[in-house]
């Protein structure tokens, strides 16, 4: 470990993760994004396009989908915190890797019910039928006789969530219900070696920190949704390697590798406001959320049940909250700020809202709440 701690102030820490988070300085490729931050959350599906929107330069959400389920460069799979997430399809191999060490909420309720073994023999039968079918959503895997309780075939995930855990399938493009490709049928191409866990976990670590720091093992744990006895042991594989950040009081953690960047003179901020959609990588990345969004409008940004709305940054700080609404050939956006807007911000607004229309290949309706 780099053992004299260096000291940053609260603005270069802001600027320093929206810089590594591909907001200031933008990645060449979507695919680069979702490898670089360890995934992209994508429960809800638009919402992982806009963080790749965000990221990058000229992608659409038509050529979002493209990547995904044309070209297939692109992979929806359940990964950290058991959510659904996009990833580059070359990490594949090591999002299950990480994954190897832990059950499916599933397989953990079939071992309290000791009926673990009869639960695997009937994911390799589904994988079976899987990879005779190619594609295949839950209402053939009823009908096939395989499970006579719906609990298996949760939309939640159920045995398709063990059948993608274990690297044999991902998520399809839907078709009236969300359908499931077996992974020989969807990319035959793909070399498939999957990493030791622990090596994966220590590897995606090094990701996360040098997308998201300085950071805290605290945080990292959060992230990557691991107790910290677990998180802790990768962490300590990785000390070797990590830098001690002192910010405002606060001890944090940063790749060696990556300090020179964080301690070069930096030019001052120059004017930035971004709109990123719910559940965006930045506001999932760390426990302590009070760098990007003010502690007074926490509840209004983080809601019960797990809901993260989207937010208005500017200089790197929540201003108010946004959603849209598509109607028609129309997209809505509709802002809830945290005071009256600057009218400054409403050209910037209006700028991204239109870019956020010309993403969905939509035109901008109307803002309300400016």
């Amino acid at each position: 470990m780099h053992h004299t701690p260096v000291q940053i102030n609260i603005q270069q820490l802001r600027q320093f993760r929206l810089h590594r988070s591909g907001l200031l300085t933008h990645f060449p490729t979507a695919e680069q994004v979702a490898e670089s931050l360890g995934g992209v959350q994508a429960q809800i599906h638009p919402s992982a396009g806009l963080a790749l929107f965000n990221r990058t330069c000229d992608l659409t959400y038509e050529r979002y989908e493209t990547l995904l389920f044309e070209e297939r460069s692109l992979v929806k799979l359940w990964g950290q915190r058991g959510t659904l997430h996009v990833y580059a399809t070359k990490d594949w191999p090591l999002i299950c890797a990480i994954l190897a060490g832990s059950k499916s909420w599933w397989a953990r309720n079939a071992e309290k019910t000791e009926t673990y073994d009869a639960y695997l023999d009937l994911v390799h039968q589904a994988e079976a039928l899987l990879r005779q079918k190619g594609v295949m959503g839950r209402s053939e895997l009823r009908t096939s006789g395989l499970f006579n309780d719906e609990e298996h075939l949760s939309p939640w995930g159920g045995v398709f969530a063990d059948l993608v855990r274990q690297g044999y399938a991902c998520h399809a493009a839907r078709s009236g219900e969300g359908l499931f490709a077996h992974r020989i049928h969807w990319r035959p191409d793909l070399r498939w070696e999957q990493p030791d866990p622990d090596a994966a976990n220590v590897e995606m670590l090094r990701r996360y920190l040098h997308a998201y720091g300085p950071a805290t093992l605290q945080d990292y744990a959060h992230w990557r949704g691991a107790a910290r006895n677990r998180a802790r042991r990768w962490w300590v594989a990785t000390e070797p390697e990590l830098a001690q950040i002192h910010v405002e009081g606060q001890t944090m953690y940063l790749l060696s590798e990556d300090l020179d960047e964080l301690t070069r003179s930096p030019e001052p901020p120059s004017p930035s406001l971004h709109m990123l959609h719910r559940f965006d990588p930045l506001l999932l990345a760390h426990k302590d959320k009070s760098w990007i969004v003010p502690v007074a409008h926490y509840k209004q940004v983080f809601r019960s049940a797990g809901h993260i709305e989207g937010v208005v940054l500017n200089a790197g700080i929540a201003i108010a909250t946004w959603r849209y609404v598509r109607k028609e050939k129309a997209l809505h956006i509709i802002l809830e700020p945290f005071a009256p807007l600057a009218t400054h911000l409403h050209p910037l607004i209006e700028q991204r809202s239109q870019e956020i229309a010309t993403f969905f290949g939509l035109r901008l309706a109307g803002i309300e709440g400016m």
